[in-house]
């Protein structure tokens, strides 16, 4: 049986590229990272996962937002959201208000600013006077001449 030079070029590449994708399968298999969970903070970060916010970072003053959804106010630490009666760790939501956070911690409650040096008044409305700010211009019609 005598092969023809274009079919000795078709089985020559077809092993070529046999081999090509073999090799590509072991190197990539070798050399690929295991897959990482995204729900879990990454190593390098030196966070535990599997606890939640640490009592210093509740207090500070600056880590703290105060969300209101449906007339209701949420402590949001990050990403997540915690309502009046919910625990964070040891601690336990009393009350939220716009401005403060009342936490209880075995038996001793503590009261949090979440803006701290910002007071908050009542509005005082500008004076209203019976008179116009601006007279009134008349304006007189252009004349025009031919």
């Amino acid at each position: 049986m005598t092969l023809i030079p274009s079919q000795l070029l078709r089985r020559f590449a077809g092993r070529c590229l046999l081999w090509s994708a073999l090799c590509f399968g072991i190197a990539t298999s070798t050399f690929a990272q295991p897959l990482r969970d995204p729900t879990l903070a990454p190593a390098a970060a030196g966070v535990a996962s599997s606890s939640g916010p640490q009592r210093e970072e509740i207090l500070k003053t600056g880590s703290i937002s105060v969300l209101k959804r449906d007339g209701a106010h949420y402590l949001m630490i990050g990403t997540r959201l915690y309502g009046v009666g919910q625990r964070i760790g040891q601690v336990r939501i009393e009350r939220i208000t716009e401005t403060e956070i009342w936490l209880r911690e075995g038996g001793q409650l503590q009261k949090i600013k979440v803006y701290s040096g910002v007071q908050r008044h009542a509005g005082v409305p500008p004076p209203t006077s019976k008179k116009p700010a601006v007279a009134p211009l008349t304006v007189r019609p252009a004349q025009i001449k031919p």
